[in-house]
């Protein structure tokens, strides 16, 4: 099915692809193989692809989205939960008003989450906004000078949260954790409850609470408490209020 000008598509069961290159409009729930929209698409209903959902122009969809693999390198925004059994890259702007979860998350634009955000690993290189919890056995954020972030919590096994002007290539240490650049301006990462992790590396970062076994605290870091179990490093440049070990 191609709408290549304007058009509707019914609710119902479709065992082929969909793309929308004009303006489209969803009228219902829909079940399709894959939607592909690179015009303009809104949808009514939640949306369930059994291969991929891509959207390289504008897609607005007002209930839940499921598919394998979900793609966004324009604007996507969802009213309720997002979630992908493998895969979700954004490139563009994801808006999501509920959860998302996936395997692994991908972001380079900016992502909104009203909820929480679940995956197994968790690349941000972009403006992060998520509302509650950021879980992830691997979570990696690298913040942009001009880009503010937000999250409720972030909680993983190995989380490392660092300014993209520093790079990661000077993160290595004794611990070994990372080495962050003194001084310097960028964006931070405001963290309204706390970081948890086994291995925790942040930088640019203000949290009332940080707990890991191995933690390193870097530079342009305000945390109230850190908690540790093995081992710790605190930059000249952090302002901890207060850390024990637990």
């Amino acid at each position: 099915m191609n709408i290549s000008g304007s058009g509707h598509i019914a609710a119902g069961e479709y065992n082929e692809k969909i793309s929308v290159s004009g303006s489209g409009k969803i009228d219902g729930n829909i079940r399709c193989n894959a939607l592909v929209c690179s015009g303009a698409v809104k949808a009514q209903g939640s949306v369930t692809c059994i291969e991929g959902l891509t959207v390289s122009g504008s897609g607005h969809f007002e209930k839940n989205i499921k598919a394998r693999n979900i793609t966004v390198s324009g604007s996507c925004s969802c009213a309720e939960d997002m979630a992908a059994d493998n895969n979700i890259k954004a490139s563009g702007a994801l808006k999501c008003g509920g959860n998302i979860k996936c395997a692994v998350l991908k972001s380079s634009g900016k992502i909104y989450a009203e909820k929480d955000i679940e995956a197994d690993e968790i690349y941000i290189s972009g403006r992060i906004e998520c509302g509650g919890a950021l879980n992830g056995d691997k979570v990696d954020i690298s913040l942009y000078c001009d880009s503010p972030a937000r999250a409720g919590s972030v909680v993983g096994s190995n989380i490392v949260i660092h300014n993209e002007k520093n790079g990661k290539h000077n993160m290595i240490l004794r611990l070994p954790l990372f080495k962050s650049l003194s001084g310097g301006i960028g964006s931070c990462l405001v963290v309204d409850e706390l970081i948890e992790g086994d291995s925790v590396a942040v930088e640019f970062v203000k949290a009332p609470k940080v707990v890991g076994r191995n933690v390193a605290i870097g530079a342009n870091c305000e945390i109230d408490l850190v908690q540790y179990s093995e081992q710790i490093e605190i930059h000249p440049d952090a302002k901890v209020g207060k850390y024990e070990k637990v």
